[in-house]
């Protein structure tokens, strides 16, 4: 097509926007969107209107790792996403974006255009605590995501696991970690496809366990039915110094009493590769680490849910070897799942042990 014929197209699109009302209005020239200065590729061309950028939105949630899911809920389409423990829900059509339960209006919702759902650009990456920066001139979305020593990136495995006559059981949206290894370092390698094992197998287990109850609630409830969700993300807490620490967290929501949600973290020195024990990084050995950790959670809570030591005081000895840990910038974070020493309702016991603390035998205690 000539250009000027494209912008004889463009001008009539605006003008029948003026007769007819707002209508998404395409840039004549193509919107160029990069990520960490890497230019990213769309099926559907991004889309302006109202001075907001919309994109498709698992194109650019996977690519800032995010696992996502689409589901309809009486009669609303709503798209959810989460990095670890940050959630970003939108419905389309509506006006609002919500960030970890706090919720906010959006100058443009999120639609669906050439059977691609659009979410607002600026929204979605500023949600998952990116800079954005947009060029008038050039009509180009520059995103910045944090980066760190290594580059890790996602990697993501969706999939509805669904009966014979094509109903949804199921909904999968796993995503993993893959740690950048231009070197081909063995052990990154090791670490990278183990992630990719635990994935696979996990989704396996899932389908195994909840396919036919799923198909059992879908008979009983017909149209009412909202297929189980199963997502897995993760998050980076540490970056620096060859530490790497990741938090995975596994939602599950399969319509029992409440959803599921279980954590699990991992560290490795890149520079000795090898995973860290929380031994290791204490400095002691194993019966003084047990010792140390039932020290802190026994403070904590007393402090906190005091009213649940008698639940804490029967589960606490058992579960000392289910303690997990990740490191983050200024702190060593000690945490349990529910069920693990406390009831459901306690959440997630966690404390978080100061650097400043001499009891940490790391390189980033002394910096």
């Amino acid at each position: 097509m000539k250009r000027n014929t494209v912008k004889r197209n463009v001008s009539l699109a605006l003008g029948a926007a003026l007769v007819f009302g707002a209508v998404p209005v395409y840039a004549a020239d193509a919107v160029t969107v990069n990520l960490n200065g890497s230019q990213m590729e769309f099926d559907v061309n991004p889309v302006i209107e109202n001075s907001r950028t919309l994109v498709p939105f698992r194109k650019i949630f996977e690519a800032l790792d995010c696992a996502v899911s689409y589901t309809k809920e009486n009669g609303a389409q709503v798209v959810t996403a989460n990095r670890g423990n940050k959630w970003i829900t939108l419905e389309i059509g509506k006006n609002e974006i919500t960030v970890d339960g706090e919720t906010k209006k959006l100058d443009v919702a999120p639609k669906i255009v050439n059977g691609r759902t659009l979410v607002p650009l600026r929204a979605i990456s500023e949600g998952l605590d990116c800079t954005v920066d947009w060029s008038a001139d050039t009509k180009t979305v520059d995103i910045q995501k944090k980066q760190g020593q290594y580059a890790v990136s996602s990697a993501h495995i969706s999939k509805n696991i669904t009966d014979d006559k094509g109903n949804i059981l199921i909904t999968i949206a796993f995503e993993y970690p893959v740690i950048e290894n231009k070197d081909n370092n063995a052990f990154i390698t090791a670490v990278n496809e183990q992630y990719k094992k635990d994935a696979e197998a996990a989704i396996s287990e899932a389908e195994a366990e909840f396919k036919d109850s799923a198909a059992a609630v879908l008979a009983s409830e017909g149209k009412n039915y909202h297929p189980m969700v199963f997502t897995r993300s993760f998050e980076v807490s540490l970056n620096q110094d060859n530490l790497l620490s990741i938090t995975q967290l596994d939602y599950a929501n399969t319509y029992g009493a409440h959803p599921n949600t279980l954590k699990s973290s991992k560290t490795f020195n890149l520079a000795e590769n090898k995973a860290l024990t929380l031994s290791e990084v204490l400095g002691k050995n194993a019966a003084d680490t047990d010792s140390y950790v039932k020290e802190k959670f026994d403070a904590y809570v007393k402090e906190t849910v005091g009213e649940l030591l008698e639940y804490y005081q029967q589960n606490s000895e058992k579960a000392l070897s289910a303690v997990n840990f990740c490191l983050t910038e200024d702190a060593l974070v000690l945490y349990y799942n529910p069920y693990d020493i406390l009831p459901y309702a306690a959440g997630s016991p966690e404390v978080k042990v100061p650097y400043a603390d001499t009891t940490i035998k790391l390189a980033l205690a002394e910096s």
